[in-house]
């Protein structure tokens, strides 16, 4: 009799413990959490700390808290005085809205493309109307801050704050540059 009450109660412990590991979660410092139940959102933690969810009804979806960074690849843009450049680019930003970010994107990597192409965009519209001395000279901080409140626009309505952006490189095409050494 003893044997038995003692194998019920080990086996009710174990129970326990594997209910009670599976509705306890971690949110680090460096996260975010959105509460899934069937799919559907049902709230969003952005502390950091222990927390509960229904065990094996909820999951729990980790969105990144850091500032993070996309880079374009090298694109060539023609200025208005009709001289052509080759930029490199890249922003910095991060996820304000998790929700908002999870239902537009629903992971980094679409995130990541979805904001290189803005920021493709808009520096050649950007660049596109300025003079190539505007964009080598002092004048580029002022371009900058324009085209970082451009892709910041575009970027807020899928949970995204643009901290900054930047032109990495700007150079002429390599014919131009060996016809100028020539």
């Amino acid at each position: 009799m003893n044997k038995t009450i003692v194998t019920i109660l080990v086996v009710l412990l174990v129970a326990v413990g594997i209910v009670a590991s599976s509705a306890l979660f971690t949110v680090h410092q460096t996260q975010q959490a959105i509460v899934m139940q069937f799919g559907n959102p049902e709230r969003v933690i952005q502390e950091p700390g222990l927390n509960f969810k229904l065990p094996f009804v909820q999951d729990v979806v980790y969105v990144d808290k850091r500032v993070l960074s996309v880079s374009t690849q090298r694109e060539e843009i023609v200025t208005r005085d009709q001289k052509r450049l080759m930029v490199d680019s890249f922003a910095r930003f991060r996820i304000a809205n998790p929700l908002l970010y999870y239902q537009s994107y629903g992971n980094l990597q679409i995130a990541y493309q979805r904001l290189e192409t803005i920021l493709n965009s808009q520096l050649r519209q950007n660049l596109g109307r300025q003079i190539l001395n505007n964009i080598v000279s002092g004048e580029r901080s002022n371009l900058m801050l324009q085209i970082r409140e451009q892709v910041n626009k575009e970027a807020a309505s899928s949970g995204i704050d643009v901290i900054d952006v930047r032109i990495v490189r700007a150079d002429l095409p390599k014919e131009n540059s060996e016809k100028v050494f020539d």
